[in-house]
This record gives C-alpha cells, sequence and structure tokens, in this order.
C-alpha cells in the first residue's frame, strides 16, 4: 500500500507544478503592474516592463511609441501624488505654487484665535 499511496504522492505533486507553471504564462497587457527584477519580461509582446517618470511602480507599456493607458503615462493614474504625500522626488507642487493657485486654503486674515 505504501508504493501506491507514494505514486498517487508523486503524481499529485506532478499535476500541481504543472498547474503553477502554466498559471506562471500569463504574460502582462498593457497598464498591468509588473516586476523588472525577474529574470524574464513579463509582459506580453510589444510590450517591456517600465517605470515612468514621477511613478512608484513598474507598469507593462509599449517598447516603441507612445501610450494612451494612463499607468504608461508620466504620473502613472496618480502615483506622483503618491510620491508626493510620502515625500519623494516627484516633480511636486510647492507650497508657494498652490498658495499662488489658490490652493493653500488659507485667506491671509485668520488670526488663530
Amino acid at each position: 500500500m505504501s508504493s501506491v499511496s507514494s505514486r498517487i504522492g508523486s503524481a499529485l505533486a506532478v499535476l500541481l507544478s504543472v498547474a503553477w507553471l502554466a498559471a506562471g504564462c500569463n504574460q502582462g497587457q498593457e497598464g498591468d503592474r509588473c516586476n523588472p527584477d525577474l529574470s524574464h519580461d513579463e509582459c506580453g509582446s510589444g510590450l517591456s516592463c517600465q517605470q515612468p517618470r514621477d511613478c512608484p511602480e513598474n507598469y507593462c507599456c509599449p517598447t516603441s511609441g507612445t501610450s494612451s493607458n494612463p499607468y504608461c503615462q508620466p504620473g502613472c493614474n496618480g502615483g506622483q501624488a503618491s510620491i508626493c504625500a510620502a515625500g519623494g522626488d516627484a516633480d511636486c507642487p510647492t507650497d508657494a505654487a498652490a498658495d499662488a493657485a489658490g490652493d493653500g486654503g488659507h485667506d491671509g486674515g485668520d488670526s488663530g484665535g
């Protein structure tokens, strides 16, 4: 009986391994998050794993030309705001620029008391 259960265990291990490998064959579509540190490019044909300017994450974006996908644009669909909020080095608006634009939230006449 132990040889039968051993064979079943081995067959199950092989099936699980094949299923795991098959799941890893999905290629990323444009705008999908990706990991540039992998030994292979997980993005689909014509795409590569890139970090757009002022973006804290990497996305599958076209290797040539431009993209209309918001995640492949500078700032990556709100990523710039995320970097600014975390104190990163994105092209963040300064407080003076925000005040000049009327976004400072202060009217200058606040006496604080």
